[in-house]
């Protein structure tokens, strides 16, 4: 348990006003670490992971509002693919006339 100790073994400092202020300069130091864990990293954590958070809502937000998007353009393009009645005749692809040869 003395390696937990925050400050010096009394052994180290023999005179007790050095050892009140090696304590008192330990909690000064270990309070200034807790501040600046509280103050500083905690919400700088905070802050990246809210903004990963927001990344991934909005990212699957706009994966969800492109599902009409998709249903539309694949629509437009199969109505497009089939639509080949609209042609001209000399556009047209003929199905097997070339071919065929006339009975008669």
């Amino acid at each position: 348990m003395e390696q937990l100790r925050l400050g010096y073994p009394g052994r180290e400092t023999p005179h007790p006003v050095a050892r009140l202020l090696f304590g008192l300069g330990a909690l000064i130091v270990g309070l200034a670490v807790i501040a600046v864990v509280v103050f500083v990293v905690l919400p700088l954590l905070g802050i990246i992971v809210s903004a990963a958070v927001g990344g991934v809502l909005l990212t699957l937000a706009g994966i969800i509002m492109m599902i009409p998007l998709i249903l539309v353009a694949g629509t437009v393009l199969v109505i497009m693919a089939r639509n080949q009645n609209r042609l001209p005749r000399t556009y047209r692809a003929r199905a097997g006339t070339v071919w065929r040869r006339r009975a008669g």
